[in-house]
This record gives structure tokens, C-alpha cells and sequence, in this order.
């Protein structure tokens, strides 16, 4: 086991080691929310998303696909309207906010990922 900082979670009783990079600027915030809770928080294809949003509801469609290929050139112009089209309607198809969310996030240093040292208890009744 690493030296500290350890976060117990008062919800759950689970502990956990943070590194002390990430505890000094803060990085393990997110980490921990999205992957041990399982919380939502914005991610780097938010931002692009409500830019776009904007952008179809300001200027049009189209104007809107050329801004999503500006931002992700690996889509095709089909692939960036079909993207545009879904975002305008409602929530975008899993497969595109995968692509979007490789090319625009920047993968954490596993050194300032939250480390699981004692996981969830259980809540089964004894038998």
C-alpha cells in the first residue's frame, strides 16, 4: 500500500488510495466520480457537443456538421452529418461519442488514478 492520502467513502465504507500528485492538484475528483461511483460528470465531448447544439439551432445543419469535422477530422462528412443529425435530435449514437471522446480526452497518468484498496461491503443479509 502507497502512503496516502486514503479516501474512505462514507456511502459505501470502501477505501481508497489516491496518489499524493493527484491529491495535491485535484485530478482524483473525476476519477473517482465517473469510474468507482459511477456518477456523471462532463467529459471532454461535452463541451464539443453543446458547441454544436448551438451552432444548428444559431446557423443550420450543415454549418453545424463542419464545426463537428473541424473538431474531429477522423469522421467522414456522412459520418459528421449523421453525427450532427443525432445530436440535434436528442442524445448522439454510442459508437460516435466513443470516436469523439478517444480523439478529444486525454487518458489519465495512472499514477493520479484513485486505487480501490477495500471495495464496497456487501449488503446480502446473513443466511
Amino acid at each position: 500500500m502507497g502512503v496516502g492520502p486514503y479516501l474512505v467513502d462514507r456511502v459505501d465504507g470502501s477505501l481508497h488510495s489516491i496518489g499524493v500528485l493527484s491529491a495535491k492538484g485535484g485530478e482524483w475528483e473525476n476519477d473517482y466520480r465517473a469510474r468507482v461511483r459511477g456518477l456523471p460528470v462532463r467529459t471532454a465531448v461535452d463541451d464539443p457537443h453543446d458547441e454544436i447544439r448551438e451552432i444548428g439551432a444559431a446557423r443550420s445543419r450543415m454549418h453545424a456538421a463542419r464545426a463537428l469535422r473541424q473538431r474531429l477530422p477522423v469522421l467522414s462528412p456522412a459520418q459528421a452529418v449523421e453525427y450532427t443529425d443525432a445530436l440535434l435530435g436528442g442524445a448522439p449514437p454510442a459508437h460516435f461519442v466513443a470516436i469523439a471522446a478517444g480523439q478529444l480526452s486525454e487518458p489519465i497518468c495512472p499514477a493520479l488514478a484513485v486505487r480501490t484498496i477495500r471495495p464496497r461491503r456487501s449488503r446480502a443479509l446473513p443466511e
